[in-house]
């Protein structure tokens, strides 16, 4: 089955508990696998507040990255 047009019909596959290989011209270059356990991300806002307290004084990213990119 071509993955890049049926990519959900893969997806329900994977969920289901198994492994897709991903080939290109007959040779395995990828292998989608289910997720194991459920990973647990870091609470960003609270180390953010943590070391700068609750008001942010500075430049916004965005900002910052329209000044090094140039504006498109």
């Amino acid at each position: 089955m071509e993955t890049q047009h049926h990519l959900s019909r893969v997806l329900r596959v994977v969920e289901s508990g198994q492994s897709v290989g991903i080939t290109r011209r007959k040779q395995l270059v990828a292998k989608i696998i289910p997720v194991q356990a459920e990973v647990e991300l870091p609470n960003f806002v609270s180390r953010a507040r943590s070391v700068w307290g609750k008001s942010w004084q500075g430049v916004p990213s965005e900002v910052l990255l329209d000044e090094t990119r140039g504006v498109r």
